[in-house]
Parts: C-alpha cells; structure tokens; sequence
C-alpha cells in the first residue's frame, strides 16, 4: 500500500474550492498586504513562533525565514504584475547582510550560505542595485565555500553556486561561467561510491554530528545534483551527462515503491527501525526529488521514476506542517508542477492548482490560530503566494532556486 511510503498522520485531507483565477489572484494580493502592513522599516517582519528556535529570536534577515526572503517575494509578485508598486526596500536590503551576521556567529559552517547568509543576501542587493564592489564580494563568498565540508544545500557549495550561476546568466562575464564551472568540478570531487548501495553519493558532515548520506533536497544528494542541471548551459554536456546518470542509478538504488508510488527516506541508514516512515516534503522526500531533478533526461527509466514520485505525493496530500515551500504544501504543488511541465499532461497542473488552494486556507487558518501572518519565503505566507502566482502564469520556476 501506498501508506507504507508515508505517515498518515503527517498530511491531511484535501480540502480546497474549485480553481478560480480570481480568488488566486484575491489571495496573493491580501497575502502581500498583510506582509505589507507588518513591515516595519529598518528592521523587517516579526518571526513567527513556528520559525522560533530556543532562544526565541525576534527577526530573521536571511532568504529562507528572514526579510531577505520576503522581500525577494514580492518584488518578484511586483515584477509580474501580480501586486502593485512597492516601497523602496533598498536602504534596508543594503543593511541586511550585516544584521544577518550575528544570528551566524554559532554557526559551524561559516557565514557564506546561500538561503541562511552571506551569498543570497548579496545577490538580492547586486539584482536591485548593481555594483562592482558587491559583485566582487559575492564572488569571493562563492569561491570560498567550494570546499565546505557541509556538502549540502543549505550551507555548501551545491547552494552558493545557485549565486554564481545566477550571476552569470545575469552580467555574461566569463569569470562567473569559470567559477560556476570551478563549483561543479569540486562537487562531482567529492563524490564517492557508498559502500551499502554501491551507487555514488555525497557523504554530509553536519553540526558536529556523525557524517550522513541524505538523498533529498535539503540537505542531500538531489540538492547536489541539482546546480548541475539548473547550470546545464554554462558546463560541458558530458559532465551533466555524468551526474545524470549517477543520479539516475542512485535513486534507483535507494528508491521505496508501492502501488505505483515512490518515495525516499531522509538517507541512507541500515540501523533504521522497521517502523520508521519516510516524510513526504521538500527538503526530505519525493517532493525534493521532483522538484530539483525534473530537467533531468527524457528517458522511459527517468520518466517512470518521476511520475511515481509524483503519484505518491499527490496520494500524500497535503501536510498538517502548514503550507510553506520547504516542508508543508507549497513544496508539493511545485512537484506537481514539475511534472505538469515535463510531461505536459494538465493533470499535474490541477493537481498543483488544488494544493495551492488548499495551501492559501491553511494559511488563512493559521494566521487566526497565530493571530500574525508568517512572513517568510521557504516556511511561510510568501512562498504560497509565489506558487499561486505560478499557477495563474504557468511557470514551474521555484523561487530563488530557477528564478532570482
């Protein structure tokens, strides 16, 4: 059965209103005005108590939680013509690299991250306020975190070369290609044959903790692969060709199937209790999957493991999380995306249409139960109104990873 590849317990029952472009396009505008109403100027948006760690913090700056990402948002809804005119964020997007650096003082993994630091926070200040100085110190931010033993998205290489390569379809300078070209050669490096599946991965030291292999988005093997295909212009065909099809049998190798859905676990772990459930989200899971690897090669083999992923994530439903894009329903309606644009069969894109409805009642019921919105881009109000936008324009583009 299919709920052997999930936890029901984690999604909820599909409860959504019939698309309608109207009532979209309703629901981005009141999500943009409340971000609106609650910006306060020279210090940004109030966390929510869901992105409060221990100790509370009172505001978050970066792309994924933090102003940066709320502003990335709807100057992106703005651009599109989604919402109206906005203030003039520049003062504060200027600042907020800076007043980002003290909630990475702990940090073991540097200060260069691309949703949590230094490099989405400067490539959002350089796209609205080009300068040479900035270019070069979003540069040296890169280069320097080639080599994080991370390994992973959210912290290494595979997520600071987003900037670089975003960077070079953006100035045409060849220093950016050789960079991005320079990030790709140390990441393939460091792959390595697993013992367990004898299928190549990338092994994660994180946080002080044992070193992992995780497989999804996150924090593993489909975030690696990832820049490998968003950049897939600017490197040699043959090295995309290669990590495609290590990807390809590396999936294969640690896929979980039922009734004709499949799913991952967070990674691999032969020690894993028998009752343990994968999760069924962005960062962890088939969302993650599709999300990042749906330019892969149209192959019967890269077809049929796709769509599988797919099918199980619509089976899953929605997620009892909230709506967010990295682990509640947003992530899940941009699989269906994915594979809506893949394919070109519309019964993907209703499928997304569904979750982004049902994505924009869950944050309505949320913003009663919390009595605030929650202004953010990767958890929060933000990324459902990217979505919903998405659904009206007809793009599967994630936010700040295919598009900047």
């Amino acid at each position: 059965m299919m709920t052997d590849l999930f936890d029901p317990e984690r999604h909820e029952p599909l409860q959504a209103p019939s698309w309608d472009e109207t009532a979209a396009r309703e629901a981005i505008q009141c999500i943009a005005r409340s971000a609106l109403a609650a910006y306060e100027p020279g210090v940004g948006w109030r966390a929510h108590p869901l992105d409060d760690p221990e100790p509370t913090v009172e505001r978050f700056h970066n792309l994924y939680h933090g102003s940066g990402g709320v502003i990335w948002a709807l100057r992106h809804l703005a651009r599109g013509g989604a919402i109206e005119a906005l203030p003039d964020f520049m003062p504060f997007v200027a600042a907020l690299r800076e007043a980002n650096r003290p909630l990475l003082a702990g940090s073991q993994h540097g200060s260069a991250s691309y949703l949590f630091g230094d490099a989405g926070l400067d490539l959002l200040h350089w796209m609205l306020q080009p300068d040479e100085a900035l270019a070069q110190r979003l540069f040296d931010a890169v280069q320097g975190n080639l080599h994080n033993p991370a390994r992973e998205a959210l912290w290494g290489n595979p997520g600071t070369v987003l900037a670089a390569i975003r960077m070079a379809e953006a100035t045409g300078e060849p220093r950016w290609t050789a960079l991005v070209r320079e990030a790709a050669d140390a990441l393939q490096a460091e792959m390595e044959v697993d013992a367990d599946t004898g299928t190549w991965l990338w092994v994660q030291n994180l946080y002080g903790r044992p070193p992992v292999r995780y497989l999804g988005a996150g924090h593993g093997f489909a975030g690696n692969a990832y820049p490998f295909f968003r950049a897939k212009e600017l490197l040699p065909a043959e090295q995309v060709a290669l990590i495609a099809e290590r990807a390809l049998a590396t999936l294969q190798a640690t896929a979980r199937h039922a009734e004709g859905g499949t799913n991952w676990f967070p990674g691999i772990n032969p020690k894993r209790p028998a009752d343990w459930l994968p999760l069924v989200q962005d960062c962890h899971g088939a969302p993650g999957i599709v999300c990042r690897l749906a330019t892969a090669p149209r192959t019967p083999e890269w077809d049929a493991l796709l769509l599988q992923a797919g099918a199980l994530v619509w089976h899953a439903g929605p997620l009892t999380k909230g709506a967010g894009l990295c682990h509640g329903t947003a992530g899940s309606a941009f699989a269906m995306l994915k594979l809506w644009r893949r394919s070109a069969d519309a019964i993907w894109l209703d499928r997304a249409r569904a979750l982004a409805m049902h994505g924009w009642g869950q944050v309505e019921r949320h913003r009663v139960a919390y009595g605030q919105g929650r202004y953010s881009l990767w958890t929060g109000d933000l990324g459902v109104a990217c979505l919903l936008w998405n659904c009206i324009a007809g793009s599967d583009a994630i936010p700040t990873l295919d598009v900047f």
